[in-house]
């Protein structure tokens, strides 16, 4: 039972709902803190907001061993922490970095490679070399019989048709212990590959849609992803959908933390009072390092 007297579901415990809903905090603490530095910066010189994908991120690295690797659509310091970056001294790390980037000291590429942990994979921008890298990375603990994985984040308007089918049907022949993370396009009228994850399940490789908003849906399908590959089964592709309840208040719907925190009052898996203060440790971690 919760503090608050509730049924605890086994498969997600309150717990771990928990620890989700305060690392998505954290990460949005985080996000807001960067986007608060680059007002009135060259969008050049600028680094992309995750703002919208916490549940995508959060939900699908929080069960992440030691050895896994993480490959980012962006270059950054949120997957740093969302990774496991929690300790005073990796975020100082991360907010040092920030800082550097935006004094010019150092490019996107050097912020993303000298991460606080030896998890993220280097950056680099064209989105089909990156995924290269990321199948090598899997293809190195295949052979090895290390039995890590790689959780790879690409944008959905990243690539075309013609290079998802070349980079998912390798990915599936070889085998390779991989999660690809498809993130949502960035509008109404996105590119990329419509119904990607249709279109993976002909390519050979498993292809979920989930809900984008929706930590708890895309956490479970991680899970079983997870196993999957951990037990030899091969690559997965879950594809994050920016699904919207018609006639539902925007702030509902297409924040996740609002949804998580609306699905952890109804479920009384908590109080409210306790979800306020979450990402207060990190935002006085930053008030400080100011």
């Amino acid at each position: 039972m919760s503090e608050a007297g509730s049924y605890e579901n086994p498969l997600v415990p309150n717990k771990k709902l928990l620890q989700m809903y305060g690392v998505m905090a954290d990460a949005r603490a985080l996000d807001e803190h960067i986007q608060k530095l680059q007002k009135g910066v060259k969008a050049r010189q600028r680094l992309h907001s995750t703002r919208g994908q916490e549940a995508c991120r959060v939900s699908t690295a929080l069960e992440l061993l030691p050895g896994d690797l993480v490959s980012d659509s962006q270059a950054g310091v949120v997957m740093d922490l969302i990774s496991g970056a929690q300790s005073k001294t990796q975020i100082d790390s991360l907010l040092g970095r920030v800082a550097e980037f935006h004094e010019g000291k150092i490019d996107g590429a050097k912020l993303a490679r000298e991460g606080a942990l030896a998890r993220v994979l280097p950056w680099v921008d064209d989105a089909g070399d990156r995924l290269k890298m990321a199948m090598g990375a899997a293809l190195s603990f295949k052979t090895l019989k290390r039995g890590s994985l790689v959780v790879a984040y690409v944008g959905h308007d990243e690539l075309g048709k013609k290079e998802w089918r070349q980079i998912l049907e390798t990915t599936s022949k070889l085998e390779l212990p991989m999660i690809f993370v498809v993130l949502p396009g960035t509008g109404k009228d996105q590119g990329g590959v419509r119904q990607l994850s249709a279109k993976a399940r002909g390519w050979g490789m498993p292809g979920m849609p989930v809900d984008a908003h929706d930590a708890v849906a895309l956490y479970r399908v991680t899970q079983e992803s997870l196993g999957r590959i951990r037990g030899g089964g091969g690559p997965v592709l879950i594809e994050c959908k920016g699904y919207r309840v018609e006639g539902s208040q925007e702030n509902s719907t297409d924040d996740p933390l609002a949804q998580m925190k609306t699905f952890l009052l109804g479920r009384k898996v908590c109080t409210e009072a306790r979800l306020k203060n979450a990402g207060e440790r990190l935002r006085r971690r930053i008030s400080s390092s100011q």
